[in-house]
């Protein structure tokens, strides 16, 4: 989900394949027909559609009774780790989705264009096994395996201290679709972000001049501030003078989860936008403090 325009939606979009069908429950998920579009159907209409090919993809819906038609839909935050973790995740992302955008706190941090392209090709190798896999189920055959196949991962780098305006200009020229900021301990595998965004002053000038767009986790680190206001406290201490300093840089707040970061993104202009994740708004304060602090 999205909050005001995603700066990297003039991204080139990916094909759709005709056929493919994913069991979720009690309902399958299949791409029929229409480029760009998916549909919804009962497990029985979904079967039918992927099995009996030859009747005719828009068949289908012009035989289900209750059909929903949506866009075939991107994924603006995804983590799909490394190694036996990624092939776990990865297929289902794929699925279903179009292009995501690859968050790079690996261990060690995604922070080279070459440390991206050879990750890129570690998820185009895991897509390719599953594809060769779905070719061999009778149930899901070819479709599904093609949309495994075109599913794009758009590549991001992990933003340090240390990162050059240079290096912004080659990620630029290998195809990265943004920078990810983390701020130094704040979350998973951080501990090699930010420590303090003066001292990138000049790489995010570089990256407004290119337009190349900052993916930024917004939080603040500091023991004193509550964990529910540390949204807010880094808009305030950070963002926004940041913002004030380079109006140019565009920028994606990731999984916002406060009242005032959407203020905030709205009252910006269409440089600045959010992405919203289902986990970091369905968990309450007491499922956080379930076993201790994790954040």
């Amino acid at each position: 989900m999205l909050c005001g325009p995603h700066p990297a939606a003039h991204m080139a979009s990916s094909g759709v394949a005709k056929s493919a069908m994913r069991q979720t429950g009690r309902l399958a998920v299949a791409a029929v027909g229409r480029p760009g579009h998916r549909g919804i159907l009962t497990r029985t209409q979904a079967a039918a559609a992927v099995a009996a090919p030859s009747q005719g993809s828009g068949a289908a819906f012009s035989q289900a009774p209750d059909v929903l038609t949506i866009t075939r839909p991107d994924d603006w935050h995804l983590h799909v780790r490394d190694g036996d973790m990624m092939a776990a995740v990865l297929p289902h992302t794929a699925a279903t989705f179009g292009r995501a955008i690859i968050m790079p706190n690996l261990q060690p941090p995604v922070t080279e264009v070459e440390q991206a392209i050879q990750y890129k090709q570690r998820i185009r190798d895991v897509l390719t096994a599953a594809a060769a896999d779905a070719r061999g189920n009778s149930e899901l055959r070819q479709g599904a395996a093609a949309a495994l196949e075109a599913f794009q991962p758009l590549m991001t780098l992990y933003l340090t201290d240390k990162t050059s305006t240079s290096q912004v200009k080659q990620a630029l020229s290998a195809g990265v679709a943004a920078y990810k900021l983390y701020p130094a301990g704040a979350t998973t595998n951080s501990d090699s972000g930010v420590t303090d965004v003066s001292l990138v002053t000049d790489t995010l000038k570089a990256m407004a001049d290119e337009g190349m767009p900052l993916c930024v986790h917004g939080e603040v680190t500091d023991p004193a501030v509550d964990i529910f206001d540390r949204e807010r406290e880094f808009i305030d201490r950070v963002l926004d003078p940041l913002l004030q300093r380079i109006p140019d840089l565009r920028v994606i707040m990731e999984h916002i989860t406060t009242a005032d970061a959407v203020d905030y993104v709205r009252s910006r202009p269409n440089k600045t936008a959010a992405s919203i994740t289902p986990q970091h708004i369905l968990l309450s304060r007491n499922e956080l403090f379930k076993g201790g602090l994790r954040p």
